[in-house]
């Protein structure tokens, strides 16, 4: 069942899997971390509140960047983040490398996953942390109902056998990787729930409303969760 939203994180993976990756990279107030896909800033927020690191937030939407930027300040947190509006796909952060990456809420579906791995490697200082969370399929037998709602032409999903092949073939160390418990989905579709109320902005169209409407039902009412998961990683460059 879906509970009452608590945050604003737009993916199952909330904010104890940020501080996971977080400790796992040793971060202090004099590291740096990029956010690949900060959404409505959530993460970045809770990094910079808990650890005072300087923090580089990524979003190609316009309107994910401007709550974003609102939430830090409403958090006293604006001094630490640095939001940028960007296309991934066209950006170089190559020359001031980070010690911590983020790619959480499904980025790499968008980046393509062999893409975004080796574009987050380039950007990582020698041994730093990559942290990532994405949907897979638990099996290679998902039901045509189901995949339909979950996957398109656009955004082909993995199963936790095939990502561990990408992150070997991207000279990455697998140092954790779990699956996202229920009360990480249930968190998730609670915040999408309340934003299907929305009567402007990009949940406000109703192809958006009817597509998640969809998904929701989908996941609980049609057992999706039997066949789709949502996986954690903290990997380490290897040099």
């Amino acid at each position: 069942m879906i509970k009452q939203q608590i945050a604003y994180y737009t993916s199952p993976a909330g904010k104890e899997f940020s501080f996971a990756a977080a400790r796992f990279a040793g971060i202090n107030p004099s590291s740096r971390v990029l956010d690949m896909g900060c959404g409505y800033g959530e993460g970045a927020c809770n990094l910079a509140s808990e650890f005072r690191c300087k923090i580089t937030a990524c979003d190609y939407s316009q309107e994910n960047v401007e709550f974003a930027r609102k939430l830090a300040v409403k958090r006293n947190v604006s001094h630490l983040i640095d939001f940028q509006e960007i296309d991934l796909t066209k950006a170089d952060f190559s020359k001031t490398p980070y010690e911590l990456v983020l790619a959480e809420g499904g980025v790499l579906s968008y980046l393509s996953r062999p893409k975004g791995l080796q574009m987050a490697s380039c950007w990582l200082c020698p041994r730093g942390w990559f942290a990532f969370s994405d949907l897979i399929f638990l099996s290679d037998r998902v039901p045509e109902e189901i995949k339909k709602i979950f996957e398109h032409d656009i955004y082909q999903y993995e199963t936790e056998q095939s990502y561990r092949k990408l992150i070997s073939d991207a000279d990455m160390e697998t140092h954790f990787l779990a699956l996202v418990p229920p009360s990480g989905w249930d968190n998730y579709y609670a915040h999408i729930a309340r934003r299907l109320e929305d009567e402007e902005g990009f949940f406000a169209d109703k192809r958006i409303k009817l597509a998640f409407s969809r998904e929701i039902d989908t996941f609980y009412r049609f057992e999706g969760y039997r066949y789709v998961g949502y996986l954690f990683g903290v990997l380490r460059k290897k040099k």
